[in-house]
């Protein structure tokens, strides 16, 4: 991979809704709303498969396969035998199979027909050693994208972005990838395209195991291919900014100094005006909650640290560890609630009472200056 801005193809496999076997449910009859029916990922047997030369394997990143686990292990066959090499390990929403052989050598046997597995290459070595970006992405603007990407570059020192594409369909994914290549200072981007189904929003009950497995599918691809060499990785979402003073450490810095590799931003839902009416930028969110509604966490962490063993999820990795270990104040989260076109929920309620905030319009207007007038 000789390009510095890449557009890829995740190298999945999607079953006949209408075959012999799809996965099995995940919920009982009673608790199958209409938006879990619609979005439940019944399907796609797995996400992508990946050859690491450098480790002389295959790499699956799958939903939980359920039920499709026993057919699809039966099924792996090396140079037409059987196959030991197989690692396999699960997370609450995701798992990722790697099998040890020789590229060009692993066929599937399913439901009885037998064909080589397709594979893309790895793109570990483009960034190496990069300070970078993982998000998902569906339909947000391409200036929201842009400026996002940019304001990382300049404030946070961001070199890299990898942007997993869930099907976007107002624009190509060469539009996208044309737009991070003009954003100052980032050297490398990645948009994969990966029009998979996100997944039920709704929350799940205890002991069932979650259908959202999209997301932290993602993440995990980016944490064993792209990323797994990179400097550090911060994983944010497109209406997520990382604030900090200006003479604060930037947030790849702090989980690189940190003493198990992470550092987790706390933050808070910001506002734009009232009167707005639907999506708009980073910059229109001068306003926040009385008291401020906090947000999820994110993390930004260093991968080969102690954290990054647990593998990647969206919010919380290595359990009691993120918390006693890697909680700071410099660096926090401002999660703008109009910045989104509704694809994983409806945001666009009355958050209540709203109070403007100076401050926060100062830092808009510096660090997401408008355009000068032509």
């Amino acid at each position: 991979m000789h390009s510095d801005h890449l557009i890829l193809e995740a190298c999945g496999r999607v079953l006949d809704p209408d075959g012999p076997i799809v996965r099995d449910h995940v919920r009982k009859p009673d608790r199958r709303t209409q938006q879990y029916l619609e979005r439940f990922d019944r399907t796609t047997l797995y996400y992508d498969c990946v050859y690491l030369a450098e480790r002389r394997s295959y790499l699956f990143t799958a939903p939980r396969f359920l039920n499709l686990w026993r057919p699809f292990r039966q099924g792996l066959r090396v140079n037409g035998k059987k196959t030991r090499a197989v690692t396999r390990r699960k997370w609450l929403r995701c798992e990722q199979v790697e099998v040890h052989a020789p590229r060009g050598s692993l066929t599937l046997d399913w439901q009885g027909e037998t064909a080589p597995v397709a594979f893309r290459d790895g793109i570990g070595d483009c960034f190496a050693g990069l300070n970078c970006l993982v998000a998902v992405n569906k339909n947000n603007r391409l200036d929201w994208i842009a400026d996002w990407a940019a304001y990382y570059a300049q404030t946070h020192g961001a070199e890299g972005v990898v942007l997993f594409d869930n099907g976007s369909t107002d624009y190509t994914l060469a539009e996208v990838n044309a737009r991070l290549s003009q954003v100052r200072g980032l050297a490398r981007s990645a948009v994969i395209s990966a029009p998979y189904p996100y997944g039920p929003t709704d929350r799940s009950r205890k002991l069932e195991v979650s259908p959202r497995f999209f997301q932290t599918a993602m993440l995990n691809i980016g944490r064993r291919d792209p990323l797994a060499r990179a400097r550090a990785v911060l994983s944010v979402d497109i209406d997520e900014i990382a604030r900090k003073a200006d003479d604060a450490p930037s947030i790849f810095d702090l989980a690189v100094g940190n003493m198990v590799g992470m550092a987790t931003l706390n933050g808070v839902w910001v506002y734009p005006d009232p009167d707005t009416d639907g999506p708009v930028g980073h910059a229109a969110h001068g306003f926040r909650r009385s008291p401020d509604r906090p947000c999820n966490r994110k993390w930004c962490l260093r991968p080969g640290g102690v954290q990054d063993r647990f593998g990647w999820a969206v919010h919380h990795i290595g359990g009691p560890l993120q918390d006693l270990f890697t909680n700071q104040t410099q660096v926090s989260l401002l999660h703008c609630r109009g910045t989104s076109t509704g694809w994983k929920r409806n945001r666009f309620t009355d958050p209540g009472e709203l109070l403007e905030d100076p401050e926060l319009e100062t830092f808009w207007n510096t660090r997401f200056p408008k355009p000068a007038a032509e």
